[in-house]
């Protein structure tokens, strides 16, 4: 019986799985189109601008993550309804700091890099933060309830919705900004469909000490995630810095080309593996999936391996002369990326048992790693920064072998209420 019940539970999680692949691989296919319009009308400065601009910008969305989502997935039955409420406070908190956060920053950015267009995308697209939290709390308890067939078929219909308005505003030449309007037609649509989603609604409600609680284990992840969203771009980052503007256009469109398709893949089991693991945890039975949990994301790997595989054969076929040398680029940021997949598993573990300062540690290795390989080899062509790129992600599987903290089955607000009546 119990082991029909684990087959059970192992089973939903590749289902889970499977729907979050299938929403990434239809993404992925109508990206090809996306990839295919830009490359096609913009110059290679013009998509290396396009490229560090949303770079810069999914380095605070992903920062979303540091809201009260996490914690919502993860809390016990009992703090579901508290978190919630203070949790929907929280994410109007969050997302207006982005809008303002990242408006300001427009004008910096584009002038550290020179390029005055990185700060007229930015602007125009840190508006779009402010149309998340009018369904945030209904998508994280989508999530909670490991419902990912509704979400993925919503979150798909959003995703292709984005890149068809970027194809067709590209073919008719609005040039750069035809992302942002891809961003805008992307956050009416995800309100739209999710705005109705079949779960419980909890309104919002403000409790000091629920609230502290969130905002404390927010800050964490607050900075977990920048430091997550920097390691993911800083190639990108310092790459158009070091490399001249054409040689970062066409590094950015290798990254795009390769790492696009890798980190689908990698969001879309991650995505499905973090609610299942929150699951488990709350269950008492994390540590008996732990070697299944690790051979999935080994399976999942062997599909970036593949990927690498085939670059010299679909690049010549999808891409004109100027950017089908670089595939050896793109074959090294693919595998560049399987590391990026067991770190990801690793920490979404420790998010699952509520380490979230311990999940800090191993982001923060990664990142000082690749922070420190990156400014060291001064690289001078796309070639040598996807080595570069290459070396420094194997070494951050050194976090695997790190003894995790034994994890606490007591929720934050109950730790809270015991210390105050402790003082007391």
């Amino acid at each position: 019986m119990k082991f029909r019940l684990m087959q059970g539970e192992n089973r939903r999680l590749l289902d889970n799985t499977t729907w979050l692949l299938l929403t990434e691989i239809a993404g992925k296919i109508s990206r090809v189109l996306v990839i295919l319009a830009l490359a096609a009308h913009l110059s290679a400065i013009e998509y290396g601008t396009v490229m560090l601009a949303l770079a810069c910008h999914e380095v605070l969305k992903l920062m979303l993550r540091s809201g009260a989502g996490t914690q919502i997935i993860q809390c016990s039955d009992d703090n579901l309804k508290e978190y919630a409420k203070n949790g929907a406070i929280l994410q109007w908190v969050v997302c207006l700091s982005l809008a303002g956060i990242q408006s300001v920053l427009a004008k910096p950015i584009g002038d550290f890099y020179s390029n005055p267009a990185v700060t007229q995308l930015l602007v125009a697209m840190a508006g779009v933060y402010l149309l998340y939290p009018l369904v945030s709390i209904k998508v994280f308890l989508i999530h909670r309830a490991s419902n990912m067939r509704f979400y993925s078929v919503r979150n798909a219909s959003c995703i292709l919705a984005e890149n068809l308005t970027i194809t067709l505003f590209a073919i008719f030449d609005f040039g750069i900004m035809s992302v942002v309007y891809g961003k805008w037609v992307f956050g009416l649509m995800w309100v739209c469909l999710f705005y109705f989603a079949p779960v419980k609604h909890f309104g919002i409600g403000f409790d000091l000490s629920t609230f502290l609680v969130l905002c404390r284990t927010s800050g964490q992840l607050l900075l977990t995630e920048l430091a997550r969203a920097l390691r993911m771009q800083l190639d990108m980052l310092i790459g158009a810095r070091l490399l001249s503007p054409e040689m970062f256009g066409l590094y950015s469109f290798a990254k795009s080309a390769g790492v696009g398709l890798s980190q689908s893949l990698n969001n879309a089991f991650n995505s499905a593996l973090y609610p299942y693991l929150c699951d488990k945890h709350r269950q008492g039975q994390l540590s008996q999936h732990i070697c299944w949990i690790y051979l999935v994301t080994t399976a999942v790997a062997l599909l970036f391996l593949l990927q690498a595989i085939a670059v010299p054969f679909y690049v010549p076929l999808l891409f004109d002369q100027q950017w089908q040398q670089q595939y050896l680029v793109i074959s090294l940021l693919c595998l560049a990326a399987l590391s990026g997949l067991y770190v990801d598993t690793h920490c979404n573990i420790l998010r699952s048992q509520g380490a979230y300062q311990y999940e800090l540690y191993v982001r923060l290795f990664c990142l000082v790693i690749s922070t420190v390989g990156l400014l060291i080899f001064q690289t001078e062509t796309p070639e040598t920064l996807a080595l570069v790129v290459l070396a420094n992600s194997t070494t951050w599987l050194l976090v695997l072998f790190f003894k995790p903290p034994m994890s606490q089955n007591i929720s934050p607000l109950k730790s809270l209420s015991i210390r105050t009546q402790t003082n007391e």
